[in-house]
């Protein structure tokens, strides 16, 4: 011990550590003692120092060039009489295996790992996902990968949290529950199923597998749509809306809500539960927004006139209680008249809309002709310049262009006077 002490001791300096990284990477690239490692960038104290350790001149080296076998034999008569091989795992600490080696290994780790979940699972459908993912595949394989490399005891247990999870809704089929019930009967923790936890994740792919699906992007609705075909409601309350002037069909029981709600000019919140129930929705123009603050200001001046328009706040990203009440409106014959910011996001926001809707939609104050008639613009960041040249909006082909020629992002805000007039003619 004390000699491995005296042997860190003397390779101690950055050459050396230079010298051995590079060693130590052509080590396990070949499984053996061989080739040849470049060095560069080394300063006159280090080529100094190496030329001592290698017993040729180096100083005028820009460039050396090191054999593995050379300094092998060095350390096999030096006073230390070590291998390289020995030498390298004293040195990193650590054990040092050749590439092919040690892919082998961690692929028998690999499996033993499901081994032991395959344990634990009870049905079919279960089985043969964790033997996808054993083999390199499946649904979420990329993310069952990355949470067993940060942690494989973590993975362990979630994965088998999963697996029984699963079992219960292969089980079970039919069952109606709400899904923080579930998770909380599960868990211990009504949260633990949420779509920022990585249980939450894995269940998201192990139902792709469950139904056979293409894996696809992971978001809130289509979390809630998956869930939902396997049994498991989220809450309706938390996911809403902001309305005004919508109208229903006469003899619809909810037509004198939104009745009373246009003659008084006063939004409505209405969440999710509301939303998916049948609604008689009368079709017509509907002029969706993001922008809180615009719809308010519109809102101001609908107060006593007696046409208030149909208006939809998504206040931001639209949340699934917006999505769901837009389709049944669009279903209803209604066309959607999205505006928002002239910004990345904003644009982002509205072609997501824009393919969702098709012809449905149409934009508001969200054209070329719009943006280079607002009155005030800030100047794009770098950032969102960059962002701008890979956008596409399926609505102007121009659009993008003509923002990188001016150079100006455009908030709604300073299109509100204009929607105004546009809607109160």
């Amino acid at each position: 011990m004390s000699s491995h002490r005296e042997m860190l001791d003397y390779f101690n300096h950055g050459c050396f550590q230079k010298l051995f990284a590079a060693i130590g990477k052509k080590y396990k690239s070949l499984g053996r003692v061989g080739g040849t490692v470049k060095l560069s960038g080394l300063s006159p104290e280090d080529r100094d120092i190496l030329s001592g350790f290698l017993s040729r001149d180096c100083r005028d080296s820009a460039v050396l060039m090191v054999k593995l076998q050379e300094v092998d034999d060095i350390l096999r008569q030096s006073r230390f009489n070590m291998a390289l091989p020995d030498f390298l795992e004293v040195y990193f600490g650590c054990e040092i295996l050749p590439n092919k080696e040690a892919a082998r290994l961690e692929s028998l780790k690999w499996s033993q790992f499901f081994h032991g979940l395959m344990e634990h699972a009870r049905t079919t459908v279960t089985r043969e996902w964790l033997a996808e993912l054993a083999a390199g595949g499946g649904a979420g394989y990329r993310t069952v990968k990355a949470i067993y490399r940060q942690n494989e005891r973590e993975a362990a247990e979630l994965l088998k949290t999963c697996v029984e999870a699963m079992d219960r809704l292969v089980q079970y089929p039919g069952r109606r529950q709400r899904l923080p019930v579930f998770a909380a009967r599960l868990t211990g923790d009504p949260h633990a199923l949420d779509g920022d936890r990585p249980l939450g994740r894995l269940l998201f792919f192990a139902l792709h597998h469950m139904y056979r699906l293409p894996e696809t992007e992971y978001g809130a609705e289509r979390k809630k749509v998956l869930f939902s075909r396997a049994g498991l409601e989220e809450d309706d309350i938390s996911s809403n809306v902001i309305v005004a002037g919508l109208r229903a069909r006469p003899g619809d029981p909810r037509e004198p809500v939104f009745t009373a709600s246009a003659a008084a000019a006063s939004p409505l919140l209405l969440p999710l539960r509301f939303v998916e129930q049948p609604t008689g929705w009368l079709p017509g123009a509907v002029y969706v927004m993001e922008n809180p603050a615009v719809f308010s200001a519109i809102l101001d001046c609908a107060a006593g006139r007696e046409q208030m328009p149909a208006m939809v706040c998504t206040s931001g990203q639209p949340s699934v209680a917006a999505l769901k009440l837009l389709d049944r409106l669009v279903d209803a014959g209604s066309t959607i008249y999205y505006g928002g910011d002239f910004d990345p996001p904003g644009l982002e926001m509205g072609r997501r809309l824009a393919e969702r809707y098709a012809a449905a939609f149409k934009p508001w104050f969200f054209d070329t002709a719009a943006y280079l008639q607002a009155p005030k613009g800030i100047k794009l960041t770098p950032d969102q310049a960059k962002k701008l040249a890979i956008l596409e909006v399926p609505w102007d082909g121009h659009l993008i262009e003509a923002m990188l020629r001016v150079g100006n992002v455009v908030y709604q805000e300073v299109l509100v006077d204009r929607m105004i007039e546009d809607l109160f003619p």
